[in-house]
């Protein structure tokens, strides 16, 4: 069990009760796991980018926008494989049905959701404004 996993299932279920059934649930719920991925994909290719005095967004501005681009579906692809294969599905729900300690891994998603959330916000900051308080 981990946290991606315990996320998917939770946004599935949230997303069957307030929607009802839909096509593609399963695959509508791992683009809302990879969607933190790539805020920390995202996040880090900031900080680094302003860590090199900002070349690569100022100098290679198509090299950059590829970087961005090729991240994304990258994670997204790897997701899609790793959660949206023939029977994984089933296997991660039934994982996480017999998880016994549901409390402790509710916490810890909703602490991951959060920090993913201002870690990319902080990056974003640092990245207009620097390391200069």
């Amino acid at each position: 069990m981990n946290v991606w996993k315990y996320i998917y299932i939770k946004f599935y279920e949230f997303r069957r009760w307030l929607l009802g059934k839909t096509l593609n649930e399963d695959y509508a719920s791992m683009l809302f796991v990879a969607s933190f991925d790539v805020l920390l994909y995202f996040g880090i290719i900031i900080l680094i980018d302003k860590l090199v005095d900002n070349v690569l967004s100022l100098k290679y501005q198509p090299l950059f926008f590829a970087l961005y681009i090729l991240g994304m579906l990258t994670i997204g692809y790897l997701r899609k494989r790793s959660m949206c294969k023939e029977g994984v599905f089933e296997r991660i729900k039934k994982e996480v049905e017999e998880e016994p300690r549901k409390l402790k891994w509710s916490i810890l998603s909703i602490l991951y959701m959060i920090f993913v959330v201002i870690f990319f916000l902080s990056c974003c900051y640092f990245g207009k404004y620097g390391f200069d308080f």
